[in-house]
């Protein structure tokens, strides 16, 4: 009767187990379908937007790696927008420049976001431990907890 009930409780671990591997990878599955939608619909658009209409979507006080039509690039935060041009916030030691930026001048402007992979695979690593660790348990009890 024993090996029954312990052949009842290894299914039941191993239907859990991959059950939470299966809701860890369908997370990350979501989150690279999402990429894959906003990518898809900004090449869908038939017309490129100006510098001007980029930077203005940007928010204020985001990062923003700036390039230059002289090839000279720099980061720093995104200050005030105008008709001419935009305002970068670069911090130089203790200080913080402001550098004015005349449209004509840039090549490129871009957001910097942070990449959170490694959060997520600490994530799905610690969920798992858990998991294992809960598993342990009950099997554990149900061996009487030798």
């Amino acid at each position: 009767m024993k090996s029954m009930r312990e052949g009842v409780v290894r299914r039941n671990v191993l239907s859990v187990l991959l059950a939470s591997v299966l809701w860890v990878q369908s997370g990350f599955s979501a989150k690279a379908d999402a990429i894959g939608a906003a990518a898809a619909s900004q090449a869908s658009a038939s017309q490129k937007p100006t510098l001007r209409e980029q930077v203005i979507q940007i928010p204020t006080g985001a990062q923003v790696e700036v390039r230059l039509l002289n090839k000279e690039r720099f980061r720093g935060r995104l200050g005030e927008v105008s008709d001419e041009g935009f305002t970068v916030l670069i911090a130089q030691g203790n200080r913080i420049d402001t550098r004015k930026v005349v449209f004509g001048d840039v090549k490129s402007v871009k957001e910097i976001r942070k990449q959170r992979t490694a959060l997520y695979v600490f994530l799905g690593v610690a969920m798992t431990l858990g998991l294992l660790l809960a598993v342990g348990f009950a099997i554990d009890a149900a061996r009487g907890g030798r």
